[in-house]
Order: structure tokens, then C-alpha cells, then sequence
């Protein structure tokens, strides 16, 4: 009996560095060492430290093939397969075995932020993209009644199994009695993005690394009343990777 298994790695820079060698490559016959004919020891360890179950299979050969995911709207990823084998000396094709913590890869774990701070920051960045002055034409949260601009929220944390990833959803907001503008900028503003590797600074914690920012959705279609009046209302949300 074969089983072939199947791993996605998701933090393509960090996870896909546990296989990588001291001149960063990965070959096709390593994994830290040299590869028998029939492969050798692979254990399947959770990352979440809230699982404690694992796997072993005694015999794991890395096969050559693989499929990596360069996307535009969520992370990159890369796929490994690997072929177990029937290990006649131990009788076992794989087991179930406990999560030994020594063995447990850790891939860089966000630490916890101040929501207020992220979405102050986020206004500032997104000012920034638009030309817009914060308090006068952007504003976090919401905007005033009966001011056209721009206004900046968080709307939605998802929960995430992957222990190291955080991820948020932003609402871009704009409000404008003139809906060619409305559109204009909500459009330009979604053209920036996706953007990787982007530096924010928070007031309390200092500068955190945002992985990825990503154009989820916008929408140019929509007539609000604001004190009476009808204006048009522009959003982009944005998943913000952390």
C-alpha cells in the first residue's frame, strides 16, 4: 500500500524555509538530508500549540511533484507531495502519535494589536494613497453629517486555524454629491493594491509588517440620503494580512 500526501504550505516565505538548506535551496532528493531510495521519517505536526495530535510515517519520499499558487486576492502558496511506503521492519505504514513540542515548527507569530491604533494607522495610510488631510476630507470611523470625503473603518476580523496569520477586513468609504468623482477614486485607490511586505506604523506598538493587502470588493452604485440630501457612495474592502 502507497498513500500519497498532499501539504499546502501557506507562509510560503517562512514554511517553505523549514525545507530549505544553509545556501537556501531546496533539491529534490533533500530534506535536511540526503533521501534513501524508499525516502525517510516524516512527521505531520500541527502548528496550532492546541493540538497535540501528530503523525509518522516511517517511510516518506518527497516526490517531484509540486504546484505553486501566485495569486492576486489571497496568499501565495505552495503544494509538496509526498509518497509514504509500507516499512516491513516496523510493520507501520504511519500512526498517530503525541505532539512532542521540541518538534513543533513555529512560523512567526503575530502578536496581538490595538484595533484603534490599526484602524488610525489604515486612515493615515489610506489618506495618504488619495492625497486626502485627516479630520478635514478622510476621517476614521465614519464621516460627519453632510461632509463629502472619505472615511475609514475596520469592519470584520477573521478567525483563523493558522496561529500566525491575522487577518482584518477595512472598509473604504466615499460620500460625494458628484458620483463620476465617487467612482474615479474608488477605482484609483483599488489599482493600488495588492501590495506585500508593507510597513505600519501603530502609536503604542510600534511598526508592525502587514504580509499582504489585498483589493477585496468595491462597489460604485449606491445613493445614500446625508441630511437630506442624495449623494453617491463608493467602498473598496480591503483584507489586510497580518
Amino acid at each position: 500500500m502507497t498513500i500519497l500526501l498532499t501539504t499546502e504550505i501557506m507562509s510560503v516565505d517562512n514554511g517553505l524555509g523549514l525545507f530549505l538548506d544553509e545556501n537556501d535551496r531546496i533539491s529534490l532528493d533533500r530534506i535536511g538530508e540526503r533521501q534513501s531510495p524508499m525516502g525517510g521519517e516524516l512527521f505531520l505536526i500541527p502548528i496550532s500549540p492546541s493540538d497535540m495530535v501528530a503523525y509518522r510515517f516511517p517511510l516518506a519520499l518527497l516526490l517531484r511533484n509540486s504546484k505553486c499558487s501566485i495569486n492576486a486576492n489571497e496568499e501565495h502558496s505552495i503544494e509538496l507531495q509526498f509518497e509514504a511506503n509500507f516499512q516491513e521492519e516496523e510493520q507501520i505504514l504511519f500512526e498517530r502519535i503525541p505532539v512532542n513540542e521540541a518538534q513543533r515548527a513555529t512560523l512567526g507569530i503575530s502578536n496581538d494589536i490595538n484595533p484603534a491604533d490599526f484602524e488610525r494607522a489604515m486612515t493615515y495610510y489610506i489618506a495618504d494613497k488619495l492625497n486626502m488631510t485627516v479630520d478635514t476630507d478622510i476621517f476614521r470611523g465614519g464621516l460627519p453629517i453632510n461632509v463629502d470625503g472619505c472615511a475609514v473603518a475596520i469592519s470584520d476580523r477573521e478567525e483563523q486555524d493558522i496561529v500566525n496569520n491575522k487577518r482584518y477586513e477595512v472598509s473604504v468609504l466615499f460620500i460625494d454629491s458628484n458620483r463620476d468623482k465617487v467612482m474615479k477614486t474608488i477605482h484609483d485607490l483599488s489599482n493600488n493594491f495588492p501590495i506585500y511586505g508593507q510597513n505600519l506604523t501603530l502609536d503604542s506598538s510600534g511598526t508592525i509588517m502587514i504580509k499582504a493587502m489585498l483589493a477585496e470588493r468595491s462597489n460604485y452604485d449606491t445613493m445614500i440620503a446625508d441630511d437630506g440630501k442624495l449623494k453617491s457612495l463608493g467602498s473598496l474592502i480591503i483584507k489586510i494580512i497580518i
